[in-house]
């Protein structure tokens, strides 16, 4: 059979109507990234290539492939269960793939109900424990159950699926990033304008020199305490250092990155910031000027609360005097589905909180953007997510990687984001450089965009990366 690149994918459904609505999410988002066009039919249409998914496990007249929906996919849905039981893996170059729902037919695997199972947050909704800050903990999901943070699985199914297609004759063709095959997406969570505030002087005076909370030398205190003292004869401020360097490092590599800025912060996990200080002024102007993204990085209390949500971007997007799109949330707290919704409902286009916070890897288990879907209500929501894959603190604070094991680590992750075409998002604060306290982060940032430049990645904003990619 002659091999070609496929334009369209015939889809023969024949799953039970309460099942429907997340099989249509999970074929098209197994499909979603490669150039096709997927149109539901009836009966397979001559000559045509088309699938069938769905509960007969005998050959359908016509079809090219076929995935079966076992009775037990079924039953685990219905029971709203957080994790399946795994047991048997396929084996894949050096890859132990996981099959979460078995199936027949061309397919051992049940890809669909896989790729749902996923991209859907089944797992989040289903788990009700909720680590102090309200977040689906690493500790409850799949992935930490199975040793699977670094693996997008459902990119590994994905290449599984176009691989058995291929041998049938036909090619499904990758999309690209523009002129790009795979994104790096710099970001960084503004949560401070500066260091030198005066709970920091408490600290670094009272509770470190004075009282020694830390149990520090006292050649270490006095060094301290000079510092804090110096400070207040100088502007020089190490975050707001880290703002200006941040930015020249990536237009240095002929990149930009989305920076997200706070407008809002009534709680103890928050410190607000004047936006329209002279200083945030100018960042602002510098970073449009150099093409850069602005979003939103709410308040510690937004993720559930729809009335100051958009009370905080409304702020935003009267000092910017345009939309913000962006949106991450503070403490990457969010609750699936209402965070979900809130977002939606706020007018946000892209989300990127959907990491773990005490794990760097792939939280849906992907490397490529996804609309985000409610398995409660199984309604698609009108916003893409741009997955967090690194998020330095938690290499370093949660991880406890040493800089070098951070960036051997983040390497690591590039490379499975270049190879499966995807998007890697890095998040880093603006506490780059300040050795101090926060020694090597600057370092991992460099070193993050360097390897980009190596693997001859794009690295662009998260809004101009999604057009680019869609």
């Amino acid at each position: 059979m002659p091999q070609h690149a496929l334009e369209t994918i015939h889809f023969i459904l024949d799953v039970p109507d309460v099942f429907r609505k997340r099989a249509l999410y999970g074929l098209r988002m197994l499909f979603l990234p490669f150039r096709v066009q997927l149109q539901e039919v009836d009966k397979a249409p001559s000559g045509s290539f088309t699938v069938y998914y769905g509960i007969d496990p005998k050959p359908v007249q016509g079809v090219t492939a076929s995935f079966t929906l076992k009775p037990e996919t079924m039953s685990f849905f219905e029971g709203h269960q957080p994790l399946p039981i795994v047991k048997r893996y396929l084996r894949v170059e050096d890859e132990r793939i996981p099959v979460l729902f078995e199936s027949s037919g061309d397919f051992s695997f049940d890809p669909v109900a896989g790729v749902f199972y996923f991209l859907s947050g089944w797992q989040e909704v289903h788990t009700k424990k909720c680590d102090e800050h309200g977040r689906f903990p690493f500790e409850c999901s799949i992935q930490s159950a199975l040793n699977l943070a670094a693996q997008p699985t459902v990119d590994w199914m994905r290449l599984i699926v176009a691989t058995k297609l291929k041998s049938k004759g036909a090619i499904l063709e990758r999309k690209t990033w523009g002129a790009d095959s795979w994104m790096c997406c710099p970001t960084h969570d503004i949560d401070y304008d500066r260091k030198w505030r005066p709970g920091i002087y408490k600290r670094e005076v009272l509770d470190r020199s004075i009282l020694n909370q830390n149990k520090e030398s006292i050649p270490h205190r006095i060094g301290r305490t000079m510092r804090a003292v110096a400070s207040l004869i100088t502007t020089d401020d190490p975050f707001r250092n880290a703002m200006n360097r941040m930015r020249s490092e990536v237009e240095a590599r002929n990149g930009s990155a989305t920076y997200f800025f706070k407008s809002g912060g009534r709680g103890l996990r928050d410190v607000s910031y004047d936006l329209k200080n002279s200083f945030m002024l100018e960042q602002r102007i510098l970073l449009q000027r150099a093409g850069f993204g602005i979003g939103l990085h709410p308040s510690y209390h937004t993720f559930l609360s729809s009335v100051q949500l958009e009370q905080e971007k409304t702020k935003l997007d009267n000092v910017m005097m345009r939309r913000t799109t962006v949106h991450r949330s503070h403490y990457l707290r969010y609750q699936h589905p209402k965070s979900a919704y809130l977002i939606a409902q706020a007018g946000f286009k892209i989300d990127s909180s959907l990491g773990f916070a005490t794990q760097c890897g792939f939280r849906h288990a992907t490397c490529l953007p996804f609309p985000l879907f409610n398995p409660v209500e199984d309604v698609e929501l009108d916003v893409w997510e741009m997955p967090l894959s690194v998020m330095e603190s938690a290499l370093f604070n949660r991880m406890n990687l040493s800089p070098s094991e951070a960036i051997d680590y983040t390497r690591k992750l590039i490379h499975t984001c270049a190879d499966f075409g995807g998007v890697f998002v890095g998040l880093w604060h603006n506490t780059l450089w300040d050795e101090l306290d926060y020694p090597g982060w600057g370092a991992h940032f460099e070193a993050t965009l360097d390897e980009t430049v190596r693997q001859e990645g794009g690295m662009k904003a998260l809004e101009g990366a999604l057009d680019s990619w869609k």
